[in-house]
């Protein structure tokens, strides 16, 4: 298991938190996942960008720095993981149940800082 996979099932630990994946954000290369539910951590990237520039078109200042989706079961939310070269794009599935999305916010945010370093 690499460090990014150990990383990433850190992720698991945090309430509510059913899957985490780190993809590329320029090209969708998936780099590692871990959980049972991380839907299609590629299309997640995707429909982030999009969102960024839509955003751009409208005259938002600044940059992305998360994304979140919700559905009647589950929150989607990606995280922006900046660093020299290619942004990477931190994308987990949290049960919606189970998951206090403001804590899950903060938590998930902190980790991604980390996952790099």
């Amino acid at each position: 298991m690499s460090a990014i996979e150990r990383g990433l099932a850190e992720f698991l630990d945090a309430p509510g938190v059913t899957g985490v994946a780190l993809v590329d954000g320029v090209t969708g290369l998936i780099y590692a996942m871990a959980g049972e539910e991380t839907g299609d951590p590629a299309e997640h990237c995707e429909t982030t960008a999009l969102i960024a520039e839509s955003l751009a078109r409208a005259g938002a200042r600044g940059e992305v720095e998360s994304v979140i989706v919700t559905s009647s079961r589950r929150h989607y939310v990606t995280f922006m993981v900046r660093r020299q070269g290619d942004p990477l794009v931190l994308s987990a599935t949290l049960d919606r149940a189970r998951t206090n999305i403001a804590m899950a916010m903060r938590d998930l945010s902190g980790r991604a800082a980390e996952i790099l370093t």
